[in-house]
């Protein structure tokens, strides 16, 4: 069979969870569901409240489910390493999930792998400037999404391309599968 499955039931636990962990984002993209702004929403979940989410996440029992990061931009929450790093300590396998911005970094992401984190994923919405940055109406952000893929795959970091497909795009697709 093609499909493939869980090697366990999912009625008693989850195989994927994802956590917006903050609005907190410097790009405005057409899609965004998680409401995105330039700050952070006073009711975001506190460093405490997140381990205590964690917790939760590791009180589910082997195998674990994959844990990952995303927001807005979680490298817009001034503790999400030491996130990671508890999520890691735990034992939960991590990936995160930041914005195309100058916050994409050596630095940063060399920081997640040290703490735990095995891959990141970026959108990548067009095979240019011009139809990714028009999609995430900020410039710039194609070239810092680029950026920060070669630095993930440089540092040994698992790079997922996540393409959201919209009639901006559609034209486009060929080209930017030439491009991943």
């Amino acid at each position: 069979s093609l499909n493939r499955q869980p090697a366990y039931n999912l009625n008693e636990r989850p195989f994927l969870i994802i956590w917006e962990t903050t609005q907190a984002c410097d790009i405005a993209c057409k899609h965004c569901r998680a409401e995105s702004k330039p700050e952070h929403d006073p009711d975001e979940l506190s460093f405490k409240e997140g381990c205590q989410l964690l917790d939760q996440i590791d009180e589910l029992g082997n195998p674990r489910p994959l844990f990952i990061f995303t927001g807005g931009d979680p490298f817009k929450r001034n503790d999400i390493f030491d996130l990671v790093e508890y999520a890691n300590k735990l034992g939960l396998t991590t990936a995160l999930s930041p914005s195309g911005t100058p916050l994409l970094t050596v630095e940063n992401l060399q920081r997640l792998k040290d703490n735990g984190v095995r891959a990141i994923s970026l959108s990548v919405d067009g095979s240019s400037p011009l139809i990714h940055d028009e999609f995430r109406r900020v410039d710039g952000s194609f070239a810092w999404t680029i950026n920060g893929w070669k630095i993930a795959r440089s540092i040994g970091l698992k790079v997922q391309i996540n393409t959201t497909v919209t009639r901006y795009n559609l034209l486009d697709l060929p080209a930017l599968f030439a491009l991943v």
